[in-house]
């Protein structure tokens, strides 16, 4: 009786939500559709800030915005210990140089975002605003990650990325086998010990997590940075957002399906236009997250958004909204019964999700970079889960800041990069590095 009176509730909630989403699609959708065309400013029209950004815009994967910037990018294929085959980007020289693979370089790991693909570090309006650029300049060997279901990571040995099974993933399994799985490839390739780990939101939360469960890869760390690192995000303010944080997965589910969020994103961009797509996805961002923008250029708009989004899956953002309203990072909690899950009380009584015990991470080298104007993080309560047991931990506060300026900022080579950079030549214990040959700091 209970599962039948929750299921009731459950549709009727989403009717309020499938309503309005009804009269959007056959009413509202058709008149935007339009609407590009009669806007003062037409795609054709459109003039870009110079020829790189240009580019760079109209790139259709990593290899053209690479290529843009003049550098080249090689491809490798991780397979999963699960079965998924990870796609990951290494970043070489310039295009009109020699690359020196026989020569052994520090390594740099980014991961990305939720949302996001490993495009997301090499969108910077100019090359000096890429850190990975940055980085091969200065002599290391810079890999860039990819969750499983992204644009660059849609394969399995058995599974169809047509099927919801392939789509049955959340922060669990990017912790147990992507961070880890991708780390031990690119060591036993390189043939180095450790390397420093940069993480960008989610990529942050994905390497605490993976650190907090498997003692043998936190070996493998030389530095962890963390930009904009997510683990316990604030609760959101949006009514839409917070019914959502409070509603069970299968209601997201039946909203959403059981498959892939934002599947149709490079629809709308090449249906809108970049002018027209940028507008909306920044009156998105204030609508939504209250995000004003103000230390980001409209250049490096143009170029950020246009590639800013991947599909991920339903599972993993429901993830999300379990550790916001529990205000606890853990792991997915499965319903184990729609008896007891429907009485929160007894459900607490008879299970407690299992947590990512961040609280053992001990012994690494760690930075971590935030805006204070960041509401998607809670910097007091990931400080609280680190402090005790880390010797060396950096923080840099940078006002004003919100959750993407840490990567796209006017000054975020002053204020984020050069610390970064500073910081890992320091941790390396290495004279810097150019072209892959030893120079003196002064060169």
């Amino acid at each position: 009786m209970c599962g039948r009176m929750e299921s009731l509730w459950n549709f009727c909630l989403s009717l309020c939500l499938r309503i309005p989403m009804w009269i959007y699609n056959h009413c509202i959708l058709p008149l935007i559709c339009v609407l590009p065309f009669f806007q003062k400013y037409k795609t054709f029209n459109y003039s870009y800030h110079n020829r790189l950004v240009k580019e760079v815009v109209h790139a259709n994967d990593i290899l053209d915005i690479a290529m843009a910037h003049g550098f080249d990018v090689q491809e490798h294929l991780v397979r999963t210990q699960d079965g998924y085959l990870l796609t990951v980007h290494r970043v070489l020289g310039k295009k009109s140089e020699v690359y020196r693979s026989q020569a052994k370089k520090p390594v740099v790991y980014f991961h990305h975002g939720l949302l996001t693909n490993s495009e997301l570090f090499l969108l910077g309006q100019t090359s000096d605003k890429c850190l990975p650029f940055l980085l091969v300049e200065r002599g290391y060997d810079v890999w860039l990650g990819n969750n499983r279901g992204n644009k660059y990571s849609r394969k399995h040995i058995n599974l169809s990325s047509r099927s919801a099974k392939f789509w049955d993933f959340s922060l669990d399994e990017y912790a147990i086998f992507d961070i880890p799985n991708t780390i031990s490839y690119i060591l036993n390739l390189t043939g180095l010990e450790k390397l420093t780990y940069i993480g960008f939101s989610q990529g942050s939360s994905q390497a605490f997590a993976a650190f907090s469960i498997n003692p043998q890869l936190r070996d493998k760390i030389q530095l962890f940075v963390g930009l904009s690192p997510a683990m316990i995000p604030r609760s959101l303010s949006h009514p839409v957002a917070k019914f959502l944080v409070t509603c069970p997965p299968e209601l997201l589910y039946f909203i959403f399906g059981t498959r892939a969020i934002l599947p149709s994103v490079v629809f709308w961009q090449r249906l809108f236009g970049p002018i027209n797509y940028m507008k909306i996805v920044d009156w998105s961002l204030v609508y939504l997250f209250n995000w004003k923008s103000e230390h980001i250029s409209s250049a490096q708009k143009q170029v950020g958004y246009t590639h800013m989004f991947s599909p991920s899956s339903v599972k993993s953002v429901a993830h999300w909204f379990q550790i916001i309203h529990n205000k606890r990072f853990q792991m997915f909690q499965e319903d184990i019964s729609k008896i007891y899950s429907s009485v929160p009380s007894l459900h607490r009584k008879l299970h407690r999700c299992a947590p990512f015990p961040v609280q053992v991470i001990e012994n690494m080298p760690m930075m971590l970079l935030y805006g204070d104007q960041d509401i998607l993080i809670d910097m007091e309560t990931t400080k609280q889960n680190l402090v005790r047991n880390l010797s060396d931990l950096t923080l840099v506060e940078l006002p004003g800041y919100e959750h993407m300026d840490t990567l796209w900022a006017e000054n975020v080579v002053e204020e984020v990069f050069n610390p970064i950079l500073k910081k890992i030549d320091q941790i390396h214990a290495e004279k810097p590095y150019q072209n892959g040959l030893e120079v003196t700091a002064s060169a």
